[in-house]
């Protein structure tokens, strides 16, 4: 009885072993497909601690207020803020009518240097977007096919169509899909709740990345809308002075006949039978005259308000040429005053 309890003990011990063994092997094998899934995670996090950034690029990451797998994600695509000539070479942006912001290339993120005051926000916004490029590469198959469908509904929504850029046509669909999930996320606040979820992984608070983007496009938003408002009022102001310059010289035209006529009855004897009727017809043409000189005044009032106007409209047009010049690379480098 003794010696069969022990036997079973052995058995018992044996199989014991047999199972540790088993999980073990099962233990290591799991730990490897976990570093061989997450390797691309574990290169991130070393290149990301090994990576020095600039003073400039710390002060962008900290505006941004990244999460600790956005920072990763952001210092391990090396980010760097470039010049002119290096940053073109970097994108390969060398189109004059194009202005390139930034881009994520060849695994790294370039920053055109951009330190006009007036456009303050635009190389924390242009980080955190190429920073969503640099996400979206990483994600899985299966995390961007469910993604894109609510970046699809947001893109279709009336209520968040027009907020986007219309410059969106040069894209593939396939190109379209990850360009608007690095522009929703940095343009539109307010999300549907998945959205808001997913730009969470990323951002501590991304209403302040939002407002970053806002920050600097607004002045180009004022330009534009206070441009399409003088060109409005100059189209009615010119239809107006073109009616009134016609008025005036149809009035002039026939106050002269009048006068004329005036003057050669003036001149006939017995023309105007009393002095009565003459003074009458004198003091009615003396009105007309101070009408027409009313009319004059108005009209020349009229024309100096629209040259004043145009000349409010050639500034902005020129301000906003100098915008336009601030933020593209391949224009000469001018500091806004």
């Amino acid at each position: 009885m003794v010696e069969s309890q022990s036997v079973k003990a052995t058995r018992t011990s044996k199989t014991l072993k047999t199972a540790v063994a088993v999980a073990i092997s099962l233990l290591v094998t799991a730990c490897g497909l976990g570093l061989y899934f997450n390797r691309g995670q574990i290169i991130d996090f070393i290149t990301a601690k090994s990576f020095k950034p600039s003073p400039e690029i710390e002060q962008v990451e900290k505006a941004i207020e990244l999460t600790d797998k956005g920072n990763i994600i952001f210092y391990a695509s090396r980010p760097v803020l470039q010049g002119q000539d290096e940053f073109n070479e970097s994108c390969d942006s060398h189109d004059d009518e194009i202005s390139v912001l930034g881009c994520y290339s060849d695994g790294n993120i370039f920053l055109y240097n951009i330190k006009d005051a007036e456009l303050a926000g635009v190389v924390e916004s242009t980080a955190a977007h190429e920073l969503l490029h640099a996400a979206w590469e990483r994600m899985s198959y299966s995390e961007k096919s469910e993604i894109s469908d609510y970046i699809k509904d947001v893109y279709n929504s009336k209520n968040y169509h027009d907020m986007l850029d219309e410059d969106l046509e040069i894209y593939n669909d396939d190109e379209l899909i990850e360009e608007l999930h690095s522009r929703i996320g940095t343009e539109i606040a307010d999300l549907p709740e998945a959205l808001e979820r997913h730009y969470a992984k990323y951002f501590k608070n991304q209403d302040l990345v939002v407002d970053y983007y806002d920050s600097y496009i607004t002045p180009f938003r004022e330009l534009s809308e206070a441009i399409d408002d003088m060109t409005n009022k100059l189209e009615q102001m010119s239809a107006d002075i073109d009616t009134k310059t016609a008025d005036y010289y149809r009035a002039a035209d026939s106050l002269s006949s009048e006068i004329d006529e005036f003057n050669r009855c003036a001149n006939t004897p017995n023309c105007f039978p009393t002095d009565a009727l003459f003074y009458a017809r004198r003091n009615v043409l003396l009105g007309e005259q101070s009408a027409l000189d009313s009319m004059y005044d108005e009209l020349d009032s009229l024309i100096d308000e629209y040259n004043s106007l145009v000349e409010e409209y050639n500034a902005n047009i020129l301000r906003g040429k100098a915008l336009e010049e601030a933020i593209n690379s391949n224009k000469q480098e001018e500091v806004l005053k």
